[in-house]
């Protein structure tokens, strides 16, 4: 499934970051070569999952060839550049160079797709600039020159491609999408497609096209500046505003050090020296413009995405555990009706793809009256997260939420659980019920959950909270039938249309939606008694799968 592979190379964004923190104790590295190691570690993986996230249809090989090249393209450039230029430095730097023609060819392919708009224009051409500065960069190492350049410049311009030339038309592609005075982002998208070769193509023929040409860039990321403070910034909730405010304005400070540079070098008399120009353009550009201008637009297309989706207003105050709800005062002691499942009619998620009577009676019965049923679980965590999850275990055991047993405890584990009637009006959302789920044993919380339903378009939605320390996670399922008539649950993004599901970090109704995923797949076998159903419970970080929890479902005597 394509959803993996992109959620796997965001993973590459906070693994790549400590390793580049990593590299500030190696000596060897000039500010350029930090400044291109930041691309390749940070910027390139997280603008790459921005745009082919909200991509439609995703060229499958593509993915799966960038998955592999990514981090090992990265930590091999990371080697060549401790070398001299020369063979073993070239031989080290193609990896990254095909990491850049690979991400050209995802450029064609947003560019050529029928429905492709001037947005998804600006971005594949930022795709296809990213491919000379590869060029560049292997033609550097091996210590070939090209059109007479050889040295710095050369690192100076793979800079000038990784940045202006890739990051900069993927965020003019984003104010175009969100713009509502299309006429002045199209000038932007234009102006700003053109300007990045033409720069390079002054820095190759003539200083003053060189000098023109970043005039024009300047002004064209003033303007961007100018829409993003005159209608982006004010619709933005608060983090999201601070980001925008950090890169959209140190655009002035640092193209005004470009404008200068470039005039010097046309008259010929410089007035900055390009040390200067790496220490406060180039990482001006890198870690406010690009990286937080990135985040900024990523925390604006989430709150777009998120906007119709009512979160739970209940937040937690600390240790959750089974008594959360009592503590928080959010219990309704006197219900209209004591619900005694997780919903209280399973045909209000009839739709035209789901139809809740094609399911087994004894699955129907088990989420209109959970409370009836017994629960046994055990647990099987992924290899590579047993050491990991005794850490977590540690944290969540203390905290008695998403408290799941370690692979150790293998043994099926009897679970108790609890429907409660939750008060709306406090809640934020209609007919909420909590389910509190504990080990019979320890009287331990596994967790403590508060159900809810939503409709968005014709879909209805599972909408479920955790409460956690002063914020709340919230899962948004989608009910689908899998083959053999199985029910299944998941928060997995549909491939062919964008949804509501996914898993959301909440503070104060600001969602962020984590790399996490999950899937429940409930059935009967054929061959059981009656009021007695399985369930598995599957869920990835960062298209990882890393835990399966087996449920064994009987009603009770």
């Amino acid at each position: 499934m394509p959803s993996h592979l992109i959620q796997i190379i965001h993973s590459y964004v906070p693994a790549g970051m400590l390793l580049w923190f990593s590299f500030w104790f190696i000596p060897h590295y000039d500010h350029t070569e930090r400044i291109i190691l930041f691309a390749a570690f940070v910027i390139v993986p997280l603008t790459l999952y921005r745009v082919v996230d909200s991509a439609v249809n995703k060229p499958v090989i593509a993915l799966k060839l960038l998955i592999y090249l990514i981090p090992l393209g990265a930590v091999a450039l990371a080697g060549s550049f401790i070398l001299s230029p020369g063979i073993f430095a070239g031989l080290l730097s193609i990896p990254w160079g095909l990491v850049t023609l690979l991400i050209a060819g995802l450029g064609v392919f947003l560019l050529v797709k029928r429905s492709a708009s001037l947005a998804d224009v600006s971005k594949s051409i930022g795709f296809l600039y990213i491919s000379i500065g590869g060029v560049w960069l292997v033609a550097h190492q091996f210590g070939f020159p090209l059109l007479g350049f050889k040295g710095q410049i050369m690192l100076l311009t793979v800079n000038h491609f990784h940045y202006a030339g890739f990051v900069a038309p993927v965020l003019f592609g984003f104010l175009h999408e969100t713009q509502p005075n299309r006429f002045l982002s199209s000038i932007v998208v234009g102006l700003g497609c053109m300007a990045p070769i033409l720069i390079a193509l002054g820095m190759t023929y003539s200083s003053m096209l060189e000098w023109v040409s970043v005039v024009i860039f300047a002004l064209t990321l003033i303007l961007y500046s100018i829409l993003v403070f005159a209608y982006v910034i004010p619709k933005a909730t608060r983090w999201t505003r601070g980001l925008h405010i950090l890169s959209s304005g140190v655009i002035w400070m640092t193209m005004a050090l470009a404008v200068a540079y470039g005039f010097g070098q046309w008259i010929g008399k410089p007035t900055l020296s390009i040390s200067t120009m790496i220490l406060f353009h180039g990482w001006g550009n890198a870690v406010l413009f690009s990286f937080l201008g990135v985040l900024a637009w990523h925390a604006t297309l989430m709150d777009q995405a998120t906007a119709g989706i009512p979160f739970s207003r209940i937040q937690g105050r600390g240790k959750i555990g089974a008594n959360v709800f009592t503590h928080l005062d959010v219990l309704d002691r006197k219900p209209k009706k004591k619900p005694t499942g997780l919903i209280d009619d399973l045909q209000d998620y009839h739709s035209p793809p789901f139809h809740p009577e094609r399911l087994d009676p004894d699955i129907i019965d088990f989420y209109e009256h959970t409370d009836h049923y017994e629960l046994r679980l055990a647990p099987y965590w992924s290899r590579a997260f047993q050491l990991p999850a005794r850490s977590y275990k540690f944290i969540s055991q203390w905290l008695e939420q998403m408290n799941f047993p370690l692979e150790a405890e293998t043994s099926e584990q009897q679970v108790k659980s609890e429907i409660l009637p939750i008060q709306d009006n406090k809640d934020g959302r209609k007919n909420v019920r909590a389910w509190v789920r504990t080990y019979t044993q320890t009287q331990k919380a596994i967790y403590a959950a508060l159900y809810s339903t939503h409709l968005s378009g014709r879909t209805r939605y599972m909408n479920i909270a955790f409460p956690l320390p002063y914020s709340q996670m919230t899962s948004i399922l989608c009910l689908r039938h899998g083959p053999g008539e199985e029910l299944i649950l998941t928060s997995w993004p549909n491939e062919q249309a964008t949804g509501d599901q996914g898993v959301y970090l909440v503070f104060n109704q600001k969602a962020i939606r984590l790399p996490i995923n999950e899937t429940i797949t409930v059935w009967k076998d054929p061959h059981s008694p009656k009021g007695s159903i399985q369930a598995k419970h599957h869920m990835w970080l960062f298209g990882m799968k890393f835990l399966t929890l087996d449920y064994y479902i009987v009603r009770k005597s």
